[in-house]
């Protein structure tokens, strides 16, 4: 005998046709995951984004069913992104407006242990709010170097507690929360987003409108020293191959020693220059013409004197 098939709970048919109709009129709809998110978080955002995006937390089975009955062009593509723990965003934000308003509402939060650390932890020197008595075990068995001054715990030198890709355990999450240290991000992580039969990426999302501008004035400059290398004849390079057509049109008339009135100047400062340096060096060789002849008359007055001297002691040899 063939067991028939149960029909679903009347619920469910009413809760994913319900969330059909609003996909197909919502203009922008957008999956998020809330994995990790505590309720109290949860509540808190989804009130302050009211009258901008409308949260449903939902089955994934039933999300996929009310995207696939939607039948909106290329929605196939988010249905294979709805996965894990999701919560479906309806809005007319843009799909760059609402990932904005979500980055927005992110706060830092205390480890409750297996999260994974954003950076590295580092707890450091200070005094803390303990009085003497167990937690200095506690810190020290946590290998935070710990003491006691002036009634109070006190961490001595700087921890790296947990590094940054390493999953946090439950123990340190609990000395952090103790040390009211929140290593954690919390908040509404936008898996995908679907608008106009396009579905965008988180990575598309996140692009800002500074690196949108950074992007394309790198393209702008690489563009152009292409152009300029390949002597690529458009507007924007036009004033600097002017620039360098004009320098290698002096330098070649210089070389060749060609003159007219646009370069005549520079032909009166080389000869001023040549003209300079020729009188240097003359003057130069008539200073050592003078010290030589300086030189020269000073040994003609010791011969001079040598000689008178000889003379004298001549005659003295002669009336001696």
């Amino acid at each position: 005998m063939m067991e028939t098939k149960r029909a679903p709970a009347q619920w469910k048919v009413d809760f994913v046709n319900n969330i059909t109709d609003e996909i197909k009129k919502s203009p922008v709809i957008a999956i998020v995951s809330i994995s990790g998110l505590r309720n109290k978080e949860f509540q808190k955002i989804r009130n302050d984004i009211r009258g901008k995006a409308k949260i449903r937390v939902i089955r994934t089975l039933l999300l996929k069913m009310a995207l696939e009955r939607s039948k909106k062009e290329n929605i196939e593509k988010l249905i294979d992104l709805s996965n894990g723990q999701v919560a479906l965003i309806t809005t007319s934000e843009s799909p760059k407006s609402i990932y904005d308003i979500l980055i927005s509402k992110r706060t830092k939060a205390a480890a409750r242990g297996g999260e994974i650390a954003e950076d590295d932890i580092i707890i450091e020197p200070k005094e803390t709010s303990f009085p003497p008595g167990p937690m200095i075990s506690v810190f020290q068995k946590a290998g935070i170097p710990a003491g006691i001054e002036r009634g109070k715990i006190v961490i001595k030198d700087e921890v790296t507690f947990v590094k940054k890709g390493e999953v946090i355990p439950k123990s340190k999450a609990q000395v952090l929360e103790k040390l009211e240290i929140l290593p954690v991000t919390v908040g509404l992580n936008i898996i995908a987003a679907y608008s106009d039969n396009l579905v965008y990426s988180v990575e598309a999302l996140s692009i800002t409108l500074d690196q949108i501008k950074n992007d394309m004035a790198n393209a702008f400059l690489k563009a152009k020293g292409l152009a300029l290398n390949i002597s690529y004849l458009v507007p924007e390079i036009l004033p600097e191959l002017l620039s360098k057509a004009y320098l290698e049109a002096q330098s070649l008339a210089f070389n060749t020693n060609f003159v007219d009135e646009k370069n005549i100047d520079i032909f009166i400062r080389k000869a001023a220059i040549n003209a300079t340096t020729i009188n240097s060096l003359i003057n130069k060789d008539l200073n050592n013409e003078n010290i030589e002849d300086k030189k020269e008359g000073k040994e003609e007055k010791k011969e001079d004197k040598g000689n008178e001297d000889d003379a004298a002691s001549g005659l003295g040899s002669l009336f001696g």
